[in-house]
């Protein structure tokens, strides 16, 4: 499978460890925040390796630079560690050891990657032409946990250049490379709505204020705002997938509380939704009823020019032409990797799709679906990808 790429002999040996690495990984998925041993499991190997770690106390998530030389730019990995809230269904002597935890978006494989490439980088010195930095994230799945937001806070991103990352997808051959010279991932946000009304017997409705009501207008009111207010050729996804109100069924219910989210694919779309969402349930203070709204989630990942081209290089160095989709159709899932690049020099980052699915093996399933496989060759491909980015001149 492999024999179609070009991979460094020096890397290929190291492809017994970059396969046990993920199947360690696989065994012991923890969720956002949470990632103590996988955290302990990945700075236990970038000490051996000889990076000078950055630890957060409090937080699992870390940085490992390998400083050559201090005159040269340094660009840096982002590697996510958490994992999903759902059974392991793969049911083989690498599952997860974890009950109700399993890495069914492949974070075992994003560390694994990076852990390899570090590997190799370490042993190979005298090829580098920059410095490079590692960061191992926390709490990329949950919005709501401080993952890249705490990481740039507490400093991930100073003195770095350039910011990379890349994301595994099972749904798509091994070695696939699908890029974008531009957006990648959608504004996405998680909302939280409450509302207090007043109850009310059922026989006097006219006595109480009615919160289940209340909010089935406002989820209404947003669904006119995406099909009348926001341009038909830009995407806008406004979804409400939970609606808890009421207690009995002869009253009129006094509170509901819903949850849902707010999803599209420009920076204005994006401003119409938020502003919308907002002024409607104002609407309903006039109406007489006590609300309250969080949200939280991301910005766009937008890939720079600058970095797009030098992913492009790093790939077909590496990948068949056929295999690589360099106007690839943007996610319309959200990335919390676009705060690492919007904390970058000029906005200097970009994320990539690697293929890790193949038919022939009968692997083909999308993110967080379960079970969940990936063709492990992939590993190799994505530390290739980059190798190639650290020792290149550009």
């Amino acid at each position: 499978m492999l024999s179609q790429f070009e991979l460094n002999e020096n890397l290929l040996k190291l492809q017994e460890f970059s396969v046990n690495t993920r199947r360690d990984l696989h065994k012991i998925p923890e969720l956002s925040g949470e990632e103590i041993e996988t955290s302990k499991y990945c700075r236990t190997l970038m000490t051996e390796f000889g990076y000078t770690l950055c630890t957060y106390d409090g937080y699992t998530g870390f940085t490992a630079d390998l400083i050559v030389d201090p005159s040269l730019t340094t660009i840096a990995f982002r590697a996510d560690m958490d994992a999903l809230e759902m059974d392991d269904l793969t049911n083989d002597e690498n599952s997860s050891r974890n009950e109700g935890r399993a890495h069914n978006c492949g974070h075992d494989t994003h560390m694994a990657i990076a852990l390899t490439a570090a590997n190799y980088l370490s042993k190979n010195t005298a090829e580098l032409r920059h410095n490079v930095r590692f960061i191992f994230q926390m709490a990329e799945e949950d919005m709501r946990v401080d993952g890249a937001s705490k990481m740039v806070e507490l400093g991930c991103m100073e003195g770095v250049s350039e910011v990379y990352a890349l994301h595994n997808d099972a749904a798509q051959e091994c070695g696939t490379v699908l890029v974008n010279n531009g957006i990648m991932s959608s504004y996405g946000y998680a909302w939280t709505l409450d509302i207090e009304g007043k109850s009310a017997h059922g026989s006097t409705p006219h006595k109480g204020l009615d919160a289940i009501r209340e909010g089935a207008r406002i989820i209404e009111d947003m669904d006119y705002i995406v099909a009348k207010q926001t341009n038909p050729f830009s995407p806008a996804v406004f979804v409400c997938g939970m609606f808890n109100g009421g207690s009995v069924a002869n009253s009129v219910a006094a509170n509901v509380q819903a949850r849902g989210t707010i999803r599209s694919m420009d920076e204005e779309t994006n401003r119409i939704l938020q502003d919308s969402f907002k002024s409607i349930v104002t609407q309903s203070e006039l109406r007489g009823y006590k609300t309250s709204i969080s949200h939280c989630g991301y910005p766009a990942v937008i890939n720079s020019s600058f970095a797009y081209d030098r992913v492009v290089q790093a790939a077909g160095e590496t990948v068949p032409s056929s295999l690589i989709d360099e106007n690839c159709t943007p996610m319309t899932g959200s990335e919390d990797f676009s705060l690492m690049v919007n904390a970058a020099p000029n906005q200097c980052g970009a994320m990539f799709f690697l293929g890790s699915g193949n038919k022939n093996k009968g692997i083909c399933n999308y993110l967080h679906s379960n079970p969940y496989f990936v063709d492990e060759d992939f590993l190799m491909i994505g530390a290739q990808i980059f190798i190639n980015l650290a020792v290149s001149k550009k």
